[in-house]
Formats: C-alpha cells, sequence, structure tokens
C-alpha cells in the first residue's frame, strides 16, 4: 500500500537582505553643495562636501550604491560621481520618485539620509547593522528643533531603512516636491516602526544638522579632535597629534597637499630602508620617525583608520618597509655577533605581539606606539649606537609587559572560583 503523505522541505524564515543602497540629497539648503570658491574653507567638512562625507562614511559601513537627490546639477557633483565610479561604487543623480525606480531591485533595502545630516561614523555602522526596517526619531523637546516634525511630540533623526516596496510608492511624485522628506511620510503611513534614538546622540554631537558655516567649524574640530585621539599611541595621540590639528585644517583646503600627505609615509620609510642597508644608521633612525609622524599625520587628515581599530594598506606598507629598515641597518651594524639582529627581531616581535593582546591603556599606549620607538631608536642610535639602542628598547618593551600584567593580575584573579 503506498502512501500519498508528502514530506515537505522546512522553510527557513528568509534573512532580510543586507543594505547596499543609499539615498542621500544635496537639496533643500543644504549649504555644503555650495562651491563658491570664498566659502569653501566654511562649507566643507573634512576637506569636501558634506555628501561626499556622508559617502565616505557609508562606504565604510558596506553600502555600495548611491542615489542623490539634486535639483541642479553641476561640475562638482560629476566630478564627485567620477571620482567614486573609478573605485566601482555607482554614484547616479535623481530628480523624481519615478527616477530612483530605474536603480532599484525588489529586494533592496536603502540607506535613507537627510541631506544636511552629520553622522558620526561609528554610529552609521551601529544603525547599518539593523536587521529590520525604521524611522529613527528622536523626541519633540526644544533642542531638538532642528529636526524635522512628525508629529506633536516626535521629530525625524534624520535616518530611515526602507525596503524598496515603499519608495515604489513614490513613483508619481511630482519633480518639485522633495523626496527625502515625501518618503518619509510614507514611510510612516506604511508603519514602518519608528525607533526612539537615545537624546545624548544629539547633545554628543553623534547626529548634528548643519545649518551653517559655523556649524562646519564646529564639526571640522570635533572631527579631527576624534582621529587625533583615536590612534592608539601615546605620542601620536598626544604629541603628535596637537601638531597634526594646527596642519590639517591648511592641508585640507590643498588637493596636491593631499596627495603628498598621502603617500609621504611610504615614501619616507622607503628612505628608511635605503639608509639602513647602507649603514647610516642615525639617519635611518630619523627618517623612520619622519615615516610614522607623516603616517599619522595622514590618518588625521584622511580619516582611513576611523577609530575602528582596522589597520590601512599604507599603514601597513609603512610599517612593514620600517621593519625591513630595522633589520637592514641592524645586519650592517654587526661585527662578528647577530646581537643587533637578534634584538631587532625581538623588538618587532613584541611590536606585534602588542597589537594582539588586551593591556591596560597605559601599557597599551606605550607598547603600541611607533613613533615612541623610533624616538628612542633615534635617542639611542646618537647616544649608543643601533644594536644597543635596540637591545635597551627590547628590555623597556619586556618591563612594560611585566608592569601591565602585574596590573591586571588582581582583576583576573578575581574572576576565578
Amino acid at each position: 500500500m503506498t502512501s500519498n503523505l508528502h514530506i515537505w522541505p522546512m522553510v527557513s524564515k528568509r534573512i532580510p537582505e543586507k543594505l547596499s543602497v543609499a539615498l542621500l540629497s544635496v537639496t533643500g539648503g543644504d549649504v555644503s553643495a555650495s562651491r563658491a570658491p570664498m566659502d569653501k574653507p566654511n562649507t566643507e567638512l573634512a576637506g569636501g562636501s558634506l555628501v561626499e562625507y556622508q559617502i565616505k562614511t557609508l562606504f565604510r559601513a558596506g553600502i555600495s550604491r548611491f542615489l542623490v537627490e539634486v535639483e541642479n546639477m553641476d561640475g562638482a557633483m560629476l566630478a564627485l560621481a567620477d571620482q567614486w565610479r573609478q573605485k566601482n561604487v555607482l554614484v547616479d543623480f535623481v530628480r523624481t520618485g519615478a527616477d530612483i525606480q530605474r536603480y532599484l531591485k525588489l529586494d533592496d533595502r536603502v540607506w535613507v539620509q537627510s541631506g544636511q545630516l552629520y553622522v558620526q561614523p561609528d554610529f552609521v555602522e551601529t544603525l547599518s547593522k539593523s536587521p529590520d526596517n525604521f524611522v529613527a526619531t528622536v523626541d519633540g523637546r526644544d533642542e531638538n528643533s532642528v529636526f524635522e516634525r512628525i508629529d506633536l511630540n516626535t521629530r525625524w533623526a534624520g535616518i530611515s531603512i526602507v525596503g524598496a516596496s515603499t519608495i515604489a510608492t513614490l513613483k508619481d511624485l511630482p519633480e518639485d516636491w522633495s523626496i527625502i522628506s515625501s518618503l518619509l511620510r510614507q514611510a510612516i503611513l506604511a508603519n514602518v516602526p519608528l525607533r526612539l534614538l537615545s537624546q545624548q546622540h544629539v547633545n554628543n554631537g553623534t547626529l548634528n544638522i548643519v545649518q551653517g558655516p559655523q556649524d562646519f567649524v564646529q564639526l571640522n574640530k570635533q572631527i579631527l579632535r576624534k582621529r587625533v585621539l583615536s590612534q592608539p599611541g601615546f605620542v601620536e595621540a598626544r604629541v603628535l597629534g596637537p601638531v597634526s590639528a594646527k596642519l590639517v585644517p591648511i592641508i585640507w583646503q590643498s588637493p596636491i597637499a593631499l596627495k603628498l600627505v598621502k603617500f609621504a609615509g611610504p615614501i619616507f620609510a622607503l628612505g628608511a630602508v635605503a639608509l639602513g642597508v647602507s649603514g647610516f644608521d642615525l639617519a635611518a633612525t630619523g627618517t623612520a620617525f619622519g615615516a610614522v609622524a607623516t603616517n599619522s599625520l595622514r590618518l588625521a587628515t584622511t580619516d582611513d583608520l576611523n577609530g575602528q581599530g582596522k589597520m590601512p594598506k599604507l599603514t601597513a606598507v609603512t610599517l612593514s618597509m620600517l621593519v625591513i629598515a630595522m633589520f637592514g641597518a641592524a645586519y650592517m651594524d654587526t661585527s662578528y655577533t647577530n646581537d643587533a639582529l637578534f634584538a631587532a627581531f625581538a623588538v618587532a616581535s613584541i611590536a606585534w605581539i602588542s597589537l594582539h593582546v588586551v593591556l591596560p591603556r597605559w601599557a597599551d599606549g606605550l607598547l603600541r606606539s611607533p613613533a615612541l620607538l623610533s624616538i628612542l631608536a633615534l635617542g639611542g642610535t646618537a647616544g649608543l649606537g643601533l644594536a644597543n639602542a635596540l637591545q635597551w628598547i627590547m628590555v623597556a618593551q619586556l618591563s612594560t609587559f611585566m608592569f601591565a600584567c602585574y596590573d591586571s593580575g588582581p582583576d583576573k584573579k578575581a574572576d576565578q572560583p
């Protein structure tokens, strides 16, 4: 006897699509869209327009296609699109709701951001990982009056994540209507959940509505301070940082200076390699410090690190060449012994290990500071010679590790049963 019973495969819950599209805007009084030469320094964020900064931040969060609502096209917008297309990132411009439909797939989830909104990169990273669609809100208190009102007690925080089906309802939107504002209303009508954000995000500058030149000045100071202090080394943050804070605003105004700063670290590091293998120990250590200092300046200028603890490629190249320079100089310095080579290996190994272990803050700031190592190498080489300098640096590193273990010992013991 045969059975007509069919065993159906278990249906798994569909995992929401990852964010891949962002809808931005340069309409509605976005002062950064104005590129008048006289106003440029006061209407730019970190050396570029506000929408350019938004794209950079969202690109780091994993979004690779951008739709920008515009009222009028200009050369700066076209240049921005060409710049990102060279990186295989698509930037297209839309004027109506119907325009958007050409660029979306049915299962796309879209990040929507108000044209005048600055969001700290780490907060973008957090919100972009949400598996659910939402409309971010803040409450209706007076200090939130710059945010667009939803109702008497609620204002839009300038961020939403919606599905392509919600945007599809805008296909008949008149050309002179704001896409972003209309989409907000449609998302609310479609019962996209409201997500109330803590007021702390407004108070501490995580969210900022940029309304005029003074807002850009304050935001640039905030961004620069965060970049400088996020660098792991104590010397980079506390000694080189104030110098970078003076230089970076000047560099932001010069495209040529930006390019020079980007590659200065590797160029100095290559010079250190050449000097090291040629036997010029003091000059090599001095050039190594130049490589570290210019790399620190690059991180403050271009936001490659962005406080996320990820090693940028140019930093990795710079540090790798500095290690080669150290080994080359140590090899040339050897005289019938391998003491310098052993010390060079130990110094490099301890520095690498320090990047992969959890240490007290004070020890982390000392051991994860290439600038401090290069300063010690420079001073030690001038007074003791390279071989002796490397050995004393090795002793200092090991001593720091020992004190760090002692400092964190009680905490570990307290966790034991």
